[in-house]
């Protein structure tokens, strides 16, 4: 890894955190210099402004999550069993998070409206990619005829995330795991309802 590569991994790895805690906007400068120890002309010298750090930086998060959550469902067991501890995951993050600030797609896509367009592009293709690992899950299920074949897997898994999303959302802002369990014990009582007994 060449020296370039190091520190830039390094910047990324040491601002993650800030943005997906304070936000973009709320992240300054001295907050980037202060958490790497590098100077601006540094930071700067590696990436071309402060959005290029943090979409690297949420992008680095994302990937720590997935990582946390492909360990947490693992390869075995049926599509059903993996989907319903895939929510059990979800459920878990509210009490303890993977990541340092919570949900980096939640607390991102808050911020990533119309005038960070490229900001906005990679918190939805996430999103997509969220969204499509449920999918791939459910069509799994229908395939090896465990959930009833005329499941529309793709709104499903949509809704679910939506769900999820909003649970959480809802239980950050309340300070209470209410909306994120009720959200996950209906999505439970939906994969159920599709189950063929």
């Amino acid at each position: 890894m060449s020296k370039a590569t190091q520190t830039r991994k390094y910047i990324i790895e040491r601002t993650a955190p800030i943005f997906n805690t304070k936000g973009y906007e709320g992240t300054s400068l001295a907050d980037l210099t202060a958490s790497t120890g590098l100077t601006k002309g540094s930071l700067y010298g590696n990436f071309t402004d402060k959005e290029d750090i943090a979409r690297e930086a949420f992008r680095f998060t994302i990937e720590r999550i997935r990582e946390v959550a492909k360990t947490f469902v693992g390869n075995s067991g049926s599509p059903r069993q993996r989907l319903i501890k895939l929510l059990d995951f979800y459920e878990s993050v509210y009490s303890n998070p993977p990541v340092q600030g919570g949900c980096p797609l939640l607390n991102t896509a808050i911020e990533a409206d119309d005038y960070r367009i490229s900001m906005k592009k990679v918190v939805a293709s996430e999103i997509n990619k969220s969204i499509e690992f449920m999918n791939v899950l459910l069509k799994q299920g229908v395939e090896e005829q465990e959930f009833h074949a005329d499941t529309n897997t793709r709104e499903l898994a949509t809704v679910f995330f939506a769900a999820i999303e909003g649970g959480l959302m809802i239980s950050k802002v309340s300070s209470s795991s209410v909306a994120l369990s009720a959200a996950i014990s209906h999505c439970k009582k939906i994969i159920k309802s599709i189950t063929i007994k």
